[in-house]
């Protein structure tokens, strides 16, 4: 064990890529939620004996700074851009899954998610004393191309 193993977050974030540019000082946030099946026995009742990982969720958070055009298409899933972002359409459309990367600046692993899209509400604040900011979740998808082991991401040194 060592101090040089402390690291601070700051990175760039690649969409299909291309960097987001800059983020604000919140940065990028990757979660990983384990869907636990647990195993219960009438010897142990509510006890789990057993355990299963029958699921994950992968999430990357970003705050991202720079308010471009292709900032905002990437955020907001599902919309159409022919010249103008526009919203709306017919239920059921498929969504285009992207590729993020994050790449941390200390040359620290990267992170890779094969296939992501936008989930959740997309934050933009447009206020007198604030930064415009572009605020969403990413949500990791199966890549069935991929390896089991590695079908939503893996982290790269």
């Amino acid at each position: 064990m060592s101090m040089d193993n402390f690291r601070i977050g700051a990175g760039d974030l690649e969409i299909d890529g291309t960097s987001v540019g800059h983020t604000t000082e919140e940065g990028v946030v990757i979660s990983y939620e384990p869907d636990v099946h647990f195993h219960l026995t009438g010897k142990y009742g509510t006890t789990p004996a057993r355990a299963s990982l029958v699921g994950i969720t992968l999430t990357l958070e970003v705050w991202m700074a720079e308010h471009t055009f292709t900032n905002i298409e990437s955020a907001f899933g599902g919309v159409l851009n022919d010249g103008q972002i526009k919203f709306g359409g017919l239920a059921g459309r498929e969504m285009t899954p992207m590729t993020l990367a994050l790449l941390p600046y200390d040359d620290s692993p990267a992170w890779y998610f094969r296939k992501a899209v936008p989930t959740g509400a997309v934050e933009t604040a447009f206020k007198v004393n604030d930064e415009r900011i572009i605020h969403v979740t990413f949500q990791a998808l199966v890549d069935e191309n991929a390896a089991d082991e590695d079908n939503l991401g893996y982290i790269m040194s």
